[in-house]
C-alpha cells in the first residue's frame, strides 16, 4: 500500500491552513464590500461539459483528468471554475443581472508539477454575469488592486485585450480557423517562459515564415509606460476597447495596471480584456482573468457577457510566511483538581475564547511545552489555591509573564490580543 502523498499533492500544516484561510478571508471581505454572494458547485463534472470546444480549450484539455462511473458515463474532475458556472446558471435561469459570484473549490489539473503548480490546488473565483460594461471590468480590476494590498503584496497587474492579439495576427498576414489562431496566440503567451527564440521555433513548427513572425514581435514586444505602448499600438491596429479601461483605472486611482501585449491566458473562452497579476516573488502568476463574452451562450445557449478573476490560494500562500501555528488562544492546565473543578472553567472560557486543555493528565512543565511548542499565547493555570481565591493563573508564553487574575480579567486579556 502506498502511504506517501501523491505527487502534485500535499496536506497543510495548521499552520499552513491557518495562512491560507487568512488570505481567503482578506479575498472574502473585499469581494462582500463589492457587492458579492457565494455560491458552490460540484468538483465532478460531465466530460462533454469540460471537453466542450466552448470550454478551456485543446491545451488546459490535455491536463484534465478523465474517468468513468460505474454507469460507464463520462465525468471528469474540474480544471477551473468557470465552466461549472454555467451549469449552475443554467439550472438557476430566474437570477438577476447582473449577477456578482464568487465561489473557492479544489481545481484539479494533470499537469507539469513545479512551485506553485500542482495537480490539486485552491481556487478563488469572482465573477460579474450579465454586462457587457467597462464599469464591470474595472471593479474586478479595483478589487485585484484592494486585495494584494490588503495582502501585502507587492505586484503588477498585467493587462491585454484578445481582441489585439487577433489584430496582431492579421497584421502578420496570419489567416486560418479559430483553432489555428488560437493555437498561436497560446504560442506567443509562452514568451516569458521559453523567450523570443522558443516562440520563433514554436511559430516556425506551426508553419510560420520569418516574415510574419517579424510582424507579430514588432507589435508583442512594445514596451514602455501605457501611454506609449497603446500610442504605437494604435498605429497599426485598433486599441480603443483596452484605452478606455487605461483611462478608467487612472480615474479609479489603480496603480499596479501595465499593459502587455504579449499576454494571452491559456484559456481559449476569453474575448476581450485579459489580465494576470504577478510578483517578483513568482514566477507563476497569482491571479488571473478576463472578459469571456460568448462563453454561456455557446455552452447553454445564453447571451451573457461576463468579466471574473481567479485567485490562486496556494501560489499567494507560497510567497507569505506562516504567522501562526495554532487557532488555540489559552491552553487550560488543571493541577492537582478533579474535573468537577476545572470543566466548568473551560466552558465558561469557551463562550469567548478559543480554549484546549490537558487530556491526558500530563504535569505542570510538560503542560507548559506543550503549549509553547504549539504557538499557544496564553496558558491557564488553575490549581486549589487559584480555587479558594476565585482566581487563575495566566501565563503569556512568549514573555514568561504570570499574573493571578480573575477569570473575568483574563478572558478580557486574552481577547485583546
Amino acid at each position: 500500500m502506498e502511504t506517501e502523498t501523491l505527487k502534485g499533492t500535499k496536506n497543510y500544516t495548521p499552520e499552513e491552513q491557518i495562512l491560507r484561510e487568512k488570505i481567503i478571508k482578506i479575498i472574502k471581505e473585499v469581494l462582500e464590500r463589492y457587492g458579492f454572494n457565494p455560491i458552490e458547485t460540484p468538483i465532478l463534472q460531465p466530460y462533454s461539459l469540460l471537453s466542450s470546444k466552448y470550454g478551456g480549450g485543446e491545451e488546459i484539455l490535455k491536463e484534465c483528468y478523465k474517468l468513468k462511473d460505474q454507469g460507464n458515463r463520462k465525468l471528469g474532475l474540474r480544471y477551473e471554475l468557470t465552466i461549472t458556472l454555467a451549469r449552475y446558471l443554467n439550472e438557476n435561469p430566474n437570477i438577476k443581472l447582473p449577477f456578482k459570484r464568487y465561489e473557492i473549490g479544489k481545481i484539479f489539473r494533470d499537469g507539469p508539477v513545479k512551485k506553485a503548480r500542482e495537480r490539486e490546488f485552491t481556487q478563488f473565483d469572482a465573477d460579474i454575469i450579465g454586462t457587457n460594461s467597462k464599469f464591470a471590468d474595472l471593479e474586478i480590476l479595483s478589487i485585484l488592486e484592494e486585495v494584494f494590498k490588503k495582502l501585502n503584496i507587492d505586484v503588477e497587474i498585467r493587462l491585454n485585450d484578445k481582441k489585439i492579439l487577433f489584430q496582431i495576427l492579421k497584421y502578420a498576414g496570419i489567416e486560418g480557423d479559430q483553432n489555428f489562431q488560437n493555437s498561436i496566440i497560446l504560442t506567443i503567451d509562452k514568451l516569458e517562459k521559453i523567450g523570443r527564440k522558443g516562440v520563433e521555433k514554436e511559430l516556425m513548427q506551426k508553419g510560420l515564415d520569418k516574415n510574419k513572425i517579424s510582424k507579430i514581435f514588432k507589435l508583442i514586444e512594445i514596451s514602455g509606460k501605457n501611454e506609449k505602448i497603446l500610442e504605437e499600438l494604435s498605429k497599426k491596429i485598433n486599441v480603443d476597447d483596452i484605452k478606455e479601461i487605461v483611462r478608467l483605472s487612472k480615474i479609479q486611482g489603480l496603480k499596479k495596471i501595465k499593459l502587455s501585449p504579449s499576454l494571452a491566458r491559456g484559456l481559449a473562452y476569453y474575448t476581450d480584456l485579459i489580465f494576470e497579476v504577478f510578483s517578483e516573488k513568482m514566477s507563476s502568476s497569482l491571479a488571473g482573468g478576463g472578459r469571456y463574452n460568448n462563453l454561456f451562450k455557446n455552452l447553454i445557449n445564453k447571451d451573457l457577457p461576463s468579466v471574473g478573476v481567479s485567485f490562486g490560494i496556494d501560489a499567494i500562500a507560497s510567497i507569505l510566511k506562516p504567522e501562526k501555528k495554532s487557532k488555540v488562544q489559552s491552553y487550560l492546565i488543571p493541577v492537582g483538581i478533579s474535573a468537577e473543578k476545572f470543566l466548568p472553567i473551560v466552558k465558561e472560557l469557551r463562550k469567548n475564547i478559543n480554549t484546549d486543555f490537558d487530556l491526558i493528565g500530563r504535569g505542570l512543565s510538560k503542560n507548559l511545552e506543550f503549549a509553547d511548542r504549539n504557538k499557544i499565547p496564553y496558558s491557564i493555570i488553575v490549581g486549589e489555591k487559584e480555587l479558594k481565591e476565585g482566581k487563575v493563573k495566566l501565563k503569556n508564553m512568549e514573555t514568561g509573564e504570570e499574573k493571578v487574575l480573575s477569570l473575568e480579567e483574563t478572558v478580557k486579556i486574552i481577547k485583546s490580543i
